[in-house]
């Protein structure tokens, strides 16, 4: 039987992203990567630097380009050394996950999602309709399109030659399930991490002046909800003249931000550009109110990141967020898509400015038992479990 106390485990860990420690997705696998290795498992990571892309066309390369390249940059490590874990990021790793099944290599092959690609399409889909968003149009649209069933089974395939999924929530699991009957032993639902600063770094008391001060980190994308967050801050600063807010994204979309919010509260909203995490977290500390609308959601880091901070959270019940936040606790789920009832949930928090402290000092609690070595050790468990599983089988 397998043990996290006596074996250190041997893992490849693959992702078509660059190695960025203060990005989205691939800043939680290097986070992940690091944290694994200060448990004494030795890491090996393929970048997307390796695996290298020449076709421009997203699905195109998605479909043509990507499954092949994971599987030669697994197979050339393969050559080298055996593993006892390969996970590789997204379902177009499932010729790999085959090659590794086929091949009857030592170890067990976990694929890793971020947030499930079928599932956020089914949920943005309506949306896209209600609020008329575009399609992409020529003949890159009509190329899209007409890809997606293909791309969809690449899910298929990597649910059937995978011995388990690394997923960071709840709603991605029961996906998994019921779509695609993966059994729930090889399901781990493991949730991401915030910076180790985050925790160790005192938390600021919640003030009048932080309540005053509203605040959301997030890419300007539709999967976000701007549009929502928009309606939102606009009522909330209207029937409140003495708030502010302040949103942080990439600088190329400031202009964008701007043309969402009226003339009437824009000089009260300020734009930030993306910043590495000690600054971030300076910023956090400034703000009291955090809002998080999305349509949809993996995870959703950045409200953790803030109730760490002790901003008092109002996000859409959604992702991860249905996993980390106790509604009314340690902040506040509010239907997706109803920006009428997120103005309501800040405006009552300000009312209650005794709530709002303790819900801010909840959320802090909560928020820091996430630490990427916990995260580390759940995802080892996870490995082990399959391991194991393996091990019987044999």
């Amino acid at each position: 039987m397998f043990s996290v106390d006596s074996i250190p485990l041997r893992l490849l860990v693959g992702a078509d992203l660059p190695p960025d420690p203060n990005a989205g997705a691939s800043g939680t696998v290097y986070q992940m990567n690091q944290a694994l290795r200060r448990m004494g498992h030795e890491v090996d990571e393929i970048w997307q630097p390796e695996l290298g892309r020449r076709i421009k066309h997203g699905n195109l390369h998605y479909l043509l380009e990507l499954p092949q390249a994971y599987r030669r940059a697994m197979s050339r490590r393969l050559a080298n050394r055996s593993y006892d874990v390969v996970e590789l990021n997204q379902p177009h790793a499932y010729l790999a996950a085959r090659d590794f099944r086929r091949g009857g290599h030592h170890g067990v092959f976990v694929n890793r999602s971020h947030g499930h690609e079928v599932r956020s399409e089914e949920i943005l889909g309506p949306w896209r309709d209600q609020f008329a968003v575009k399609r992409n149009r020529g003949i890159r649209g009509l190329i899209s399109r007409g890809l997606r069933p293909w791309l969809d089974r690449h899910w298929v395939q990597v649910a059937r030659f995978s011995d388990g999924f690394h997923v960071s929530c709840s709603e991605d699991a029961e996906f998994l399930r019921e779509r695609y009957q993966v059994p729930v032993d090889q399901i781990g639902v493991v949730t991401q991490g915030i910076p180790d600063n985050f925790v160790e770094t005192p938390r600021q008391p919640m003030t009048d002046v932080r309540r005053r001060k509203l605040l959301y980190v997030g890419q300007l994308a539709f999967f976000k909800a701007p549009m929502i967050l928009a309606q939102a801050v606009t009522a909330i600063l209207e029937s409140r003249p003495e708030l502010s807010m302040t949103w942080v994204c990439g600088l190329s979309h400031h202009v964008e931000v701007r043309s969402l919010f009226s003339s009437a509260v824009l000089p009260r909203v300020s734009l930030v550009d993306w910043r590495p995490q000690v600054e971030l977290l300076k910023t956090y500390d400034e703000h009291g109110i955090f809002l998080f609308p999305s349509f949809f959601e993996g995870f959703g880091k950045a409200p953790l990141e803030a109730m760490a901070r002790g901003l008092c959270v109002v996000a859409s019940n959604t992702g991860g967020m249905r996993d980390f936040i106790r509604d009314g606790v340690t902040g506040r789920l509010v239907p997706v898509g109803q920006p009428e009832l997120f103005s309501e949930a800040v405006i009552d928090l300000l009312n209650r400015p005794s709530a709002c402290d303790w819900m801010s000092r909840e959320a802090s609690k909560s928020a820091c038992q996430h630490t990427w070595d916990r995260c580390a050790r759940d995802v080892t468990d996870f490995y082990l479990r399959l391991l194991t599983m393996r091990q019987k089988s044999n």
